[in-house]
């Protein structure tokens, strides 16, 4: 008959390892353990005999110490008897060592993780084995590979320093992500305006006022989130020819979709060129501010651990920009959890506290004076969200992928739910799936009708059951896909 558990807590130090325990606990594991409990909390207690002798849990043991803790959930197995317990030390751990892993659901739900900017070291697989599992997506190796190979590879090319994907012939900073394979031939036409739930998705030049008109339909936007092409780092589909004539069209006609104390947040990433820097954006930006955008911020993208290569002697790529105008201000909304929220360890004896200083030395009003500190905090100006890796999705691609977190960032520290966002770019979707996760109404314009298609198709994907009808028409995207193409009426 199966024994009642009850879970308890026990000190840390009253708590004893078995001398003989053969499983080892490196200081890198530790370290892994003790980060999935400050980001989980105690999802497994550790399991100890009648005397407090740990049976199993040996490794959340040392990580509680090492996070300071004094006391743990423990489940106390008093029944077992000396033989039992030694057999449960090893079986605990040798049991979980026989599982396998299924090859294309590992790899898609670290695809998942990554676009949502989920931290995947917390996972427990090292970078270089993300690295190398989620490049198998890109590659759509995945399906049907061995995943235990792609590890083993990762770990020599670790031991060995290996660079295999090192982009030697490249003088500018791309991303991982390559050239797309269109659904077929798209199934969108310019002045399509396709009704997603409660968004719209028009295709058109974000640069032709008729076309941001017929999206907005009069709504302006409380926000921007958008991620142009870089210069003219790529060939998209629609093609590139001076970029500050596209940026300087796309922000004339985006004065009509936005509101006057509208937020515009713009991703723009490094090029290089004849071995230097090219700050490409200069222009373009002074012609914002002439145009009575204020640049208001300037934000750093921290996108992980650098690409590989040794990129010409210069460091590994990974962080971009995010560039911040606005004509008026607007207070950034509260939306990260303070770690003492609720302590009052900041403050002084007399109640007062630490203060930003004025240009006189002296401190400057907190508002927060002789208060513990704030549940919630407005977000840092270095955006910490992981670079989309993998596959955008089953037969779909994007040339570059804007993950899905970046703009739900944005998109949560400047605006409220049930407001308009404007995406002048559309590309791949991103912005409006944040808009859908996060409550707000996305309203995006997308140039190109095989990237319209791959949005539309990568909703669908991620947001099953959500709408999605032609304008025109009222018809459901595979009506409009099969009749279009039965009559010969898709691009070609």
């Amino acid at each position: 008959m199966p024994h009642a558990l009850t879970v308890e807590t026990r000190r840390v130090e009253a708590l004893i390892p078995y001398a003989k325990n053969p499983r080892t606990h490196s200081d890198a594991q530790i370290a892994q353990i003790a980060a999935s409990i400050v980001e989980f909390g105690w999802t497994s207690p550790i399991l100890i005999d009648g005397d407090n002798g740990v049976i199993a849990g040996h490794g959340r043991l040392l990580a509680a110490r090492r996070l300071g803790m004094t006391e743990v959930p423990v489940i106390e197995l008093a029944h077992l008897d000396a033989a039992q317990k030694r057999a449960l030390i090893i079986n605990d751990n040798r049991i979980a060592l026989n599982a396998g892993w299924d090859d294309a659901l590992l790899v898609l739900e670290l695809a998942d993780l990554s676009d949502a900017g989920f931290d995947l070291d917390l996972t427990g697989f090292s970078a270089s084995e993300i690295e190398r599992l989620l490049d198998l997506v890109e590659d759509g190796d995945a399906v049907g590979g061995d995943t235990e190979h792609a590890l083993r590879t990762a770990e020599a090319a670790n031991d060995e320093g290996a660079d295999a994907d090192a982009p030697e012939d490249s003088d500018e900073d791309g991303d991982e992500d390559h050239n797309p394979v269109p659904l077929v031939a798209p199934v969108s036409r310019a002045g399509d305006v396709w009704i997603i739930g409660s968004h719209r998705l028009i295709c058109g030049d974000a640069a032709d006022p008729t076309v941001v008109a017929a999206l907005m339909r009069g709504e302006t936007a409380h926000l921007c989130i958008t991620s142009p092409p870089y210069a003219r780092q790529r060939d998209y589909a629609s093609g590139i020819g001076d970029w500050d004539a596209l940026m300087r069209g796309v922000f004339v006609a985006a004065d009509d979709a936005l509101r006057d104390d509208a937020q515009l947040l713009v991703n723009l990433g490094l090029v290089h060129d004849d071995n230097e820097v090219q700050t490409y954006w200069d222009d373009w930006i002074a012609w914002m501010r002439a145009q009575g955008w204020r640049r208001f911020g300037w934000y750093v993208w921290d996108q992980g651990p650098g690409l590989p290569g040794d990129w010409r002697g210069r460091l590994a790529p990974s962080f971009e920009f995010v560039f911040h105008f606005n004509r008026s201000n607007r207070k950034a909304n509260k939306t990260v959890p303070c770690k003492f929220a609720g302590q009052d360890i900041h403050l002084r004896a007399d109640g007062s506290s630490t203060a930003l200083r004025g240009k006189d030395g002296g401190a400057l009003a907190w508002s927060h004076e002789h208060q513990p500190t704030q549940a919630m905090r407005i977000p840092d100006s270095v955006i910490r969200i992981m670079r989309h890796k993998g596959k955008l999705g089953r037969g779909i691609d994007h040339p570059a992928v804007f993950p899905v977190a970046l703009p739900t960032f944005v998109i949560e520290a400047y605006s409220d739910a049930g407001e308009v966002v404007y995406e002048p770019f559309g590309g791949s979707g991103s912005t409006l799936i944040a808009c859908e996760r996060t409550g707000r109404v996305c309203l995006a314009v997308e140039i190109a009708g095989e990237y319209v298609d791959v949005a539309i198709e990568r909703i669908r994907q991620q947001l099953p059951g959500l709408p999605i009808t032609l304008e025109a028409t009222g018809q459901p995207f595979d009506v409009v896909a099969a009749e279009r193409r039965g009559s010969g009426q898709v691009a070609a």
